[in-house]
């Protein structure tokens, strides 16, 4: 019994480290996406003539 208790802290613990690593890596991409100009729209090709 203590050792599913033990097993179940662990698994805790890694999942908040995880979520912890996840929401840093998440606000670091949004820091990077505001600094960057936005992507310019892509202009439509033309159909080629047949």
């Amino acid at each position: 019994m203590a050792d599913a208790e033990r097993q179940a802290i662990d698994v805790r613990k890694n999942m908040a480290r995880l979520r912890a690593a996840r929401e840093a890596k998440e606000a670091a991409d949004e820091a990077l996406r505001l600094a960057l100009p936005a992507p310019a729209p892509k202009k439509r090709s033309r159909k080629p003539a047949r």
